[in-house]
């Protein structure tokens, strides 16, 4: 895997259940990332920036953003839980139109055209043993005064075909062989081609593509096995009366075209129309100064 450039880092903030956790650095919450959807019907350059978690991030309260000033000092945006919007059926995302100062934030975004869609996933030969790589926040040493963002590298170990159910959520999803913990729900799983991997066919292809969004994490698969004295005998003769959990090693991950069905839900495409409505009547109304 070659070094992964700043701007995948920079796309990174923290999510907290209060003003005070997220200026404390509390080992609580969760991860989001940022992500631009391009304006219609107003210039090009008029970018709509979402925060992108997952709905169980902000369910469990976690609706204080932290981000990072320019001059590596930490900035505390807090939002209403009802401002957010959860996909319309039983995928675990939650999308917010935030606004951002860009002279006063370190930050970048992934643009809406990096999403591994489901018609992608041919063209670019994807499959089981393509590398991956998660960034997000890691909790044991997340950074108190600014972000700093961890990455966490592994393949795609399963492809999305039987829906996985994880937690209160089942869903299509991929299986990722990858270590995490909490704190890295939300975070973006990128997808990235090795040059010369996959045979011939891959030898042919751009290799100038990705990384691309390949989803959203929503957690790990865990194990459980029986509690067992030093040497390594159950404590209890029933195996299921005393367990520990055990993490499986096995990211879950919400594919990107389920996060594109939440940005163009109606509930939020509606909202960025009435901003873009609400724009042009403003420039509309203005009224040319007199030159000198």
């Amino acid at each position: 895997m070659p070094r992964i450039r700043d701007e995948f880092l920079d796309c990174i903030l923290y999510l907290y259940p209060s003003y005070t956790d997220a200026d404390d650095g509390t080992a609580i919450g969760g991860t989001g990332f940022l992500l631009t959807i391009p304006s219609e019907g107003l210039p090009k350059n008029f970018l709509f920036p979402y925060v992108v978690t997952n709905r169980h991030v902000i369910e469990d309260g976690n609706t204080v953003l932290r981000m990072t000033t320019r001059d590596g000092k930490k900035h505390i945006i807090e939002t209403d839980e009802r401002e957010w919007r959860f996909h319309p059926r039983s995928e675990d995302l939650a999308v917010f139109l935030v606004s951002i100062d860009p002279s006063a934030l370190r930050f970048s975004h992934i643009d809406a055209s990096q999403l591994m869609l489901k018609h992608d996933l041919m063209p670019h030969a994807v499959g089981i043993g393509d590398d991956v790589f998660v960034v997000g926040r890691f909790i044991n040493h997340e950074g108190k005064q600014r972000n700093s963002p961890s990455a966490r590298f592994g393949c795609i170990a399963q492809m999305p075909n039987e829906p996985v159910k994880l937690g209160r959520f089942t869903q299509e999803c991929y299986l990722i062989e990858a270590r995490s913990i909490g704190g890295f729900s939300g975070s973006p799983v990128f997808w990235h081609v090795r040059p010369y991997s996959g045979g011939a066919y891959r030898q042919n292809m751009n290799l100038q593509i990705g990384p691309l969004l390949l989803g959203v994490e929503t957690g790990f698969i865990q194990d459980w096995t029986p509690v067992c004295d030093a040497l390594g005998r159950p404590l209890n003769l029933d195996p299921h009366a005393q367990q520990v959990s055990v993490n499986s090693g096995m990211m879950v991950v919400i594919p990107a075209w389920k996060l594109e069905e939440l940005l163009y839900d109606d509930s939020v495409a509606e909202r960025r129309r009435e901003v873009v409505s609400q724009t042009k009547a403003n420039f509309q109304g203005r009224t040319p100064q007199p030159k000198d």
